[in-house]
């Protein structure tokens, strides 16, 4: 092995060292978190390693899936930082009687995946559980539905789910990051969603700052 190489290997040993003392940060939630958290993990390279389990194909997490699938996503290892979020795959209409999830259409008669009751009952399950890794916990908000031609969603639908969870929350001691705020006030609401069933498009607009600042937060 010549010299270049040997500190090559010296320093990609060095660097994945590093990387594994850095704290550990979960995102848990809703397709709408992929892209930030990518954005996060460069914004704050090197000081924290950002992890953002995509569900697998033809899944849709919501706080059912998310529940079954708890163990998996957290893993063995010890997270720093946990800021979770699900409501917008419980809102979702989809084809009843079919155990694969579709979404369907409200005026085709689609239902939606999750009622009020047993989503208030599937957060606070969550929430106890997502307490025993000792980590750091934040909910967020789900962001704001607009309108589109799918008709899968229902207008509004987020907000009565936004205060189901607010209570849950608040129950469990754990504090709330505002997304829908936050989101309401960089978008449009009165333009269609321009990617069809997408209503959780945000104008091509970043949302990542205020989970930065939730994790910069917990961390100082």
């Amino acid at each position: 092995m010549k010299w270049f190489q040997v500190i090559v290997l010296i320093l990609g040993v060095a660097f994945c060292r590093a990387d594994e003392n850095l704290p550990r940060v979960l995102i848990l939630g809703d397709p709408v978190y992929q892209e930030p958290a990518g954005q996060i993990s460069k914004e704050l390279k090197g000081k924290v390693k950002v992890v953002y389990p995509r569900p697998e194909p033809g899944e849709v997490f919501n706080s059912e899936t998310i529940l079954v699938n708890l163990d998996k996503l957290l893993g063995e290892d010890k997270w720093d930082v946990i800021h979770f979020n699900v409501g917008l795959g419980d809102l979702v209409y989809r084809a009843p009687g079919m155990k694969s999830f579709r979404v369907f259409p409200r005026h085709a008669g689609g239902v939606r995946t999750t009622s009020p009751e047993q989503y208030e009952k599937n957060l606070n399950e969550l929430a106890v559980r997502l307490k025993k890794t000792g980590a750091k916990l934040t909910w967020a908000s789900t962001t704001p539905i607009r309108h589109s031609t799918t008709d899968v969603f229902e207008l509004k639908s987020e907000i009565t789910y936004n205060a189901i969870a607010a209570k849950v929350m608040k129950r469990q001691g754990i504090p709330v990051n505002d997304m829908y705020s936050y989101v309401l006030a960089l978008i449009d609401m009165d333009k269609p969603a321009s990617h069809g069933a997408a209503l959780f498009h945000f104008d091509r607009k970043p949302i990542h700052s205020p989970i930065v600042e939730v994790i910069q937060k917990e961390l100082r």
